[in-house]
């Protein structure tokens, strides 16, 4: 039987590449993921275990806006290594003045804490911890 070792990358792509590239350089290197490749228009950076992507849409599509709910994914979670790690996250988004859903708290009853926000397109991201 095969298994899945890990999820390799994930890429998404955005409308004003430069404005996203500024959100995602500060948010991807808080994280701890480095530049790996970079060309005019994508940006991907890496950790041990994860590749992310940024690249500019295709022209044709500028008018077509992200809406949470249509086809396509909800939102992009990174797991963090504690509740601080969550915290810390939350501060820098603070700090960046970016669209925060919910600051670091507790759901589902308490086995996840974690923060939700979007990036300039306005697609969903997260940072989580699993545990008290």
């Amino acid at each position: 039987m095969i298994q899945v070792k890990s999820v390799d990358h994930i890429k998404i792509l955005v409308r004003d590449y430069k404005k996203s590239l500024k959100f995602y350089s500060k948010l991807m290197t808080f994280l701890g993921f480095k530049v790996f490749m970079k060309g005019k228009e994508y940006t991907g950076w890496k950790n041990k275990a994860t590749r992310f992507f940024i690249a500019a849409i295709n022209p044709k599509f500028k008018a077509v806006r992200f809406h949470e709910g249509m086809v396509g994914y909800h939102h992009v979670s990174f797991e963090m290594r504690n509740r601080k790690d969550v915290d810390a996250v939350g501060a820098l988004l603070k700090k960046m003045k970016a669209d925060i859903i919910d600051p670091p708290m507790e759901h589902y009853g308490g086995p996840m804490y974690a923060t939700f926000f979007r990036d300039p397109d306005g697609m969903k991201l997260e940072v989580m911890y699993w545990g008290k």
